[in-house]
């Protein structure tokens, strides 16, 4: 049986992440400073390794006994081609060398026995056989007797000789890859015959793919298609002599193509076997997707028919297909004419009073309009605001009454007049100062809220504060400029006795339902400096906190303990994976018991469960995280 997986130095092929090889051959026109040149820009444009050539001509080329040669054209002419080109065996070993003070994994193709010999002096984590020597069960053999794992090329082959040297190669014992190949140069697309990538996979299951063709799109639908491995060569120039060099990629090219096969990757992740609804998804499954909705006032008692619903959009409510499920129900409770329908209206509807306690401050996520329902069914120590722009010409005094809570804590919308975010970092002045006019009008609406909450011993105003960008990230240098950006437009607001608690984001924030990159208030050690630099209180965001850490590799614990001491309130929620926020509370990537423990331990923070969609259905996602939390206290 063959192996699934091998490493080469650290790297794992057949893994989720691609092995690219920058195979240089002999692009370095003989020239060791080039050959240099090659590594480096190999390496700046994210190969994993870099690949050279090796012969030996005596052992290599057919000679006669008088010492002459008479080889056709094309043969002649590649044998003059290496009396120009061809590096010396201490050459490579200077390069061999130089790619482990680099931190690139070196490669050779030996084209003969004594080529092999002499790698095998050189500590080379693996051999990269030609697909001229496909067919050549001698070399192969001796290649797989150094005990190191082989890659293969196809190129020029008929399936039953890659088969037999798949039979061999087993037989062997050896880890090895094959690369589907067509060996011209440069190779036309209509004859890369590129689905073969999937008839090697059912012969063997490490298949990789070594291109020749122009361009790069060719060999990122490889990837694709399964390709665990990628070669493709590199040139500085490709009007240089020699038949490869048409057949390479420039540094540009190359750094384009290694950025598009990471973004396949991404791409190819998939958990399944269903279908996964992405975060992004459901926002917009939200605002677009319809539900079924009452047609008019329904009492409680009343049983449902047909004429009571019709379907509508947004799709907050229960999707259209279970319409069918409500009829011969009974209305549990007032539905008034638009409203949504929900599951609870088909399996029944809890209105209990529930009664929770926790050693910190707690609290849920409300809008006006359900702020009575809620404060009726909860007795809570904060109600978090959470506004829609146009809430901030609304006067909540029909909404609301005054309640003993011990904290206030508003929640700046997510989106503004004319679809603008806010961003007091942004790069546009203009923006800049809308942003700090938007913010002044939360500051604004809070204070209206503030006579409500008499016992109040703050009044908190959670916002993402901007620092995103659209299509990649910034580079790191240009932070320091967005943070003093930050800081000068928050000297232009008056707060008025509130407080403002920037919230810490993930790497990959949702903005109308599709992806941005975040640049500041993300990195947990950059997030304490500034906190403590400036004087500032957090509100920390444990699903976004948990996706950077997952895509940072960062320990979560870690940077739990880090933050909690610069936090003034906590948005408790759990994610998975990079973009997978606010998932159902302990289904996620959060270790719920180590996590709890840390944060009852610091008295000063607050809390709400920052479930999606929480509120739908009379709270059903708040009720399970707190239920969750409670007997961990």
């Amino acid at each position: 049986m063959s192996s699934t997986t091998f490493t080469i130095d650290d790297h794992l092929i057949g893994g989720s992440r691609v092995f690219v090889i920058a195979e240089i051959g002999n692009n370095h026109q003989g020239s060791v400073a080039m050959a240099r040149q090659l590594i480096d820009v190999a390496i700046a444009a994210g190969a994993d390794c870099v690949k050279f050539q090796l012969r030996n001509r005596e052992a290599l080329y057919r000679s006669r006994d008088d010492g002459s040669v008479a080889e056709d054209l094309g043969a002649e002419y590649i044998q003059d081609l290496l009396n120009k080109v061809e590096l010396s065996l201490q050459e490579h070993r200077e390069l061999r060398a130089y790619c482990k003070e680099r931190g690139v994994t070196y490669m050779c193709t030996p084209w003969d026995e004594p080529s092999v010999d002499a790698l095998a002096t050189m500590d080379v984590p693996a051999l990269k056989m030609a697909s001229a020597d496909l067919c050549n069960p001698y070399l192969i053999a001796k290649a797989a007797s150094l005990g190191i794992p082989l890659i293969l090329s196809t190129g020029m082959s008929f399936e039953q000789e890659i088969i037999r040297a798949i039979d061999q190669l087993n037989a062997l014992n050896a880890e090895f890859a094959l690369l589907h190949c067509n060996s011209t140069y440069p190779a036309p697309e209509s004859d890369i015959q590129l689905p073969y990538i999937t008839r090697l996979k059912q012969l063997h299951p490490l298949i990789g793919y070594s291109g020749h063709e122009r361009g790069t799109a060719i060999t990122t639908a490889a990837v694709a298609l399964g390709a665990c491995i990628v070669e493709r060569h590199i040139t500085l120039d490709r009007s240089m002599e020699g038949p490869d060099h048409l057949a390479s990629l420039e540094p540009a090219e190359f750094k384009q193509l290694v950025d598009g096969i990471r973004s396949v990757e991404q791409a190819l992740h998939w958990d399944g076997p269903a279908r996964h609804v992405s975060q992004g998804e459901l926002l917009n499954r939200e605002n677009l997707a319809k539900s079924v909705i009452a047609t008019r006032a329904i009492m409680p008692g009343e049983v449902f028919s047909n004429d009571c619903f019709r379907v509508a959009s947004p799709g907050q409510g229960l999707a259209p297909y279970r319409l069918q499920e409500l009829i011969g129900k009974t209305a549990q409770r007032n539905i008034a004419q638009g409203d949504f329908l929900f599951d609870s209206d088909i399996t029944g509807l809890d209105t209990n009073k529930r009664q929770y306690s926790f050693p910190v401050k707690w609290g849920i996520p409300v809008r006006y309009h359900d702020f009575a329902d809620f404060s009726n069914r909860i007795d809570p120590d904060l109600f978090e605001f959470h506004l829609s722009y146009r809430d901030l010409a609304v006067d909540p005094k029909p909404y609301l009454h005054t309640v003993d809570c011990s904290r206030l804590v508003v929640h700046a919308p997510e989106l503004f007049e004319n679809s603008e975010l806010l961003d007091l970092a942004s790069d546009d002045i203009a923006y800049r100062q809308r942003s700090i006019h938007n913010l002044q009008r939360v500051v604004d609406a809070t204070l209206q809220l503030a006579p409500f909450f008499p016992k109040a011993d703050s009044m908190l105003i959670v916002a993402n504060v901007g620092g995103f960008s659209a299509d990649a990230p910034f580079a790191v240098e240009h932070r320091t400029e967005l943070y003093d950006r930050f800081h000068s437009a928050c000297q232009q607001i008056n707060f008025a006795g509130t407080e403002l608690i920037p919230q810490n984001m993930a790497p990959f924030p949702w903005h109308f339902g599709g992806q941005r990159h975040q640049n500041i208030f993300m990195m947990p050690e950059e997030l304490a400096e500034q906190a403590k630099t400036h004087g500032l209180r957090l509100c920390l965001d444990l699903a976004h906190l948990q996706m950077t850490c997952n895509h940072f590799a960062l320990d979560f614990q870690r940077s739990l303990e880090l933050l909690l001491p610069v936090t003034a309130h906590l948005h408790v929620a759990d994610a998975s994976g990079t973009n997978g926020e606010g998932v159902v509370m302990g289904t996620g990537d959060v270790n719920w018991d180590q996590s709890w423990k840390t944060i009852v331990g610091s008295q000063n923070v607050s809390f709400i469960p920052e479930v999606w969609q929480g509120h739908k259905d009379h709270g059903a996602g708040f009720w399970h995280a707190l239920d969750l939390l409670q007997p961990l206290t």
